[in-house]
């Protein structure tokens, strides 16, 4: 596996290698000076104490504190330089071998990189949200449906006389709405709730009974029970105190 990885730095590097692998490098020679009569050289005090003052000349180690993120390069580089070692021991790569082992950790992020873009660009969800708002329709609930297109008070009567007191109840309290809503005493909305139309109503009186009848339309729709005919004329009275509450106006 080595000397695969070794075949192919060499390859790409376009330099063969020699087959005699055991082959051990030559130790470059050691050449001293052998000049005679030498004497030390001496240095002036007023020299030294005017480099000393000298602010170019002042050197100070700064230290790195040392964290995650140096310790991570550190363990990087340590594995790398193991890598190395492992991969030539005691040869000395060529100039362009030993330039391309240098920069192979930077193109290896950079492929990475573009690896990421391409693949965020493929997926692109940013895309698919847009298309989709741009797909979506408009939501008209149920309740609204109601309030602003059905014949209420015949489905009153029709529920009234199959005995489907809860959504007579139902069909009452969204009738109330549509007339508060037309008269311009409330904007409906479907997102909003009874409360809100509460605080939309100004006449004191007309808000009053508007909380009570909402409170029976409240407890008799949410509530999970049976709905008699007695609870129903109950809540009949206090649409019929709204309805003329609202044709005095």
């Amino acid at each position: 596996m080595k000397q695969l990885v070794l075949y192919f730095f060499l390859f790409i590097s376009g330099v063969g290698i020699s087959q005699n692998t055991d082959s051990i490098a030559e130790p470059k020679k050691l050449i001293f000076d052998k000049t005679e009569n030498l004497a030390p050289a001496e240095f002036s005090e007023e020299k030294i104490k005017e480099y000393l003052q000298d602010g170019e000349l002042v050197y100070k180690e700064v230290e790195v504190k040392d964290n995650w993120w140096t310790r991570f390069k550190r363990w990087v580089n340590m594995q790398w330089n193991r890598f190395q070692s492992w991969l030539f021991g005691d040869y000395e790569p060529i100039a362009f071998v030993k330039f391309l082992i240098a920069v192979l950790p930077y193109l290896l992020i950079f492929l990475l990189l573009v690896f990421i873009i391409w693949l965020f660009n493929k997926l692109n969800p940013g895309s698919k949200i847009l298309n989709q708002q741009k797909r979506s329709e408009v939501f008209i609930s149920k309740e609204e449906e109601l309030v602003k297109h059905e014949d209420l008070p015949n489905l009153i009567k029709q529920a009234i006389e199959n005995g489907q007191f809860r959504e007579a109840v139902r069909y009452y309290y969204l009738n109330e709405l549509r007339k508060l809503d037309r008269l311009k005493l409330i904007d409906y909305q479907f997102q909003k709730t009874n409360r809100d139309y509460a605080g939309e109503i100004l006449k004191p009186e007309l808000k009053k009974q508007f909380i009570e009848i909402t409170r029976w339309y409240e407890y008799i729709w949410y509530g999970s029970f049976e709905v008699t005919e007695k609870d129903f004329q109950i809540a009949l009275k206090g649409f019929e105190k709204m309805d003329q509450n609202l044709s005095n106006l």
